[in-house]
């Protein structure tokens, strides 16, 4: 394997803050689309569920970032055994991460009032199928996919899971072939995913040897990579005022062209067109040659917080949209004297979901709000709980359980 150059842009951590600030915003969008869904009128954020393809571009840029400076410096060829270590580390480090809070979503969903999920099938019968969502199967053909399932959601995390081993293990293997390759491959398999798909939502179908999520990972994670390369590349120029104002520009450009397809844009395989305008973001935050990712970097301890947040948010939101829509029917239905329960009644009367006569109404600021500041508290609440059952409960025991290993050693050598 050819010497990897040890030569990156600096300040690693402050560049990462801006990219941080979209991950939190992009997890809004998600969260906001799948509020619409259950109000029933889809006015706003229309074609939101593509926000996801910068999760998938994200994770395929870090992931080949992390590869550049764990290789940084070596001349001996990667092994087989090294680089499968690599991938199983990648997939540990997830489940790590996901496992816990995933535990605690499933505990807030049970609590959660049955009668205003709207899925199909009752709460047991969805209750039963919960297997999918604790072996991380959903979107794949071995897991249940009619939506009958209380976080379909996770089939992103699966994805990530199944393209993130592939890759992980091929970037190490062979950094520079996958250097050359990761721009083709995105390109051939957004092609095939494109001509294939029915539908933008479309996850579980059959393509070939995998499905659309996996085609869908395999391409945009490639793009992710690409931009890396790229990123790599123009980090090592020294670009003047005038470059500061093209990029800032262009960023610009891209942020009005993504917002504007994602707010007025049906939902449709036209939603694709936006994945350059992601590309683009992604790039220019971790470049932090432009003014909005300076800006953005100044605030970075604020995005660090919110950016921590961010996968609490995506695995609770379905559950929290129960939580939310029960609590306007409560209020909707208080006709007492009480000022404060009035007042309250007020604040939702015209917000979104179901009129009079069964008509829809579209979400308000005001649903958008409530529901936001309800998913934020509980992702800080449930990331809190975590943390205080690992510090008091999870590390006491395994620190017991290895002061205890070598006197089960000695006892057992004695005898």
């Amino acid at each position: 394997m050819a010497t990897q150059s040890a030569t990156l842009a600096p300040s690693k951590s402050q560049r990462v803050m801006s990219a941080e600030f979209w991950r939190f915003f992009f997890t809004v969008i998600v969260c906001l689309y799948h509020l619409e869904i259950y109000l029933g009128n889809q006015t706003y954020f229309p074609s939101g569920s593509s926000a996801v393809e910068f999760f998938f571009v994200l994770a395929g840029f870090t992931m080949a970032m992390s590869a550049k400076r764990s290789l940084a410096g070596r001349t001996e060829p990667v092994s087989v055994r090294e680089a499968s270590a690599k991938a199983v580390e990648f997939v540990k480090k997830k489940l790590k991460v996901i496992y816990p809070i995933l535990i605690a979503v499933m505990i807030l969903w049970l609590a959660a009032p049955s009668f205003m999920f709207m899925q199909s099938g009752s709460k047991l019968e969805m209750a039963i199928n919960t297997e999918w969502e604790w072996l991380l199967l959903v979107g794949t053909p071995f897991g249940f996919n009619d939506g009958n399932a209380p976080l379909v959601p996770i089939w992103f995390l699966t994805v990530l899971l199944v393209v993130g081993y592939i890759y992980t293990y091929a970037i190490y293997k062979n950094y520079d072939f996958i250097k050359f390759a990761a721009p083709a491959i995105g390109i051939f398999f957004y092609i095939f995913f494109a001509l294939n798909a029915e539908k933008i939502l479309d996850f579980y179908i059959p393509m070939g040897f995998f499905n659309a999520g996996m085609i869908r990972g395999i391409a945009e994670m490639s793009f992710g990579m690409s931009m890396f390369y790229l990123y790599e590349y123009i980090s090592k120029k020294k670009l003047g005022i005038v470059w500061q104002i093209v990029l800032t520009l262009l960023e610009l450009y891209a942020i009005y062209r993504f917002f504007a397809l994602t707010l007025f844009q049906p939902l449709g395989l036209d939603n694709y067109r936006r994945m350059v305008y992601i590309l683009l973001i992604v790039l220019l935050s971790f470049l932090n040659i432009d003014f909005i990712s300076k800006g953005l970097n100044k605030l970075g301890p604020l995005w660090r917080r919110a950016g921590s947040i961010t996968l609490t948010m995506y695995l609770c939101h379905i559950p929290v949209v129960s939580y939310y829509l029960n609590l306007k029917m409560k209020f909707g239905m208080i006709y007492g004297k009480s000022g404060f329960a009035k007042m309250l009644s007020q604040f939702f009367a015209d917000t979104g979901g179901y009129g009079s006569g069964g008509t829809f109404k579209p979400m308000t600021w005001k649903d958008a709000l409530v529901f936001m500041v309800m998913v934020i508290v509980t992702a800080i609440l449930i990331t809190l709980l975590i943390a205080a059952v690992k510090k008091f409960i999870a590390k006491p025991l395994y620190g017991r359980y290895k002061a205890k290993q070598p006197e089960e050693e000695t006892a057992a050598l004695g005898s």
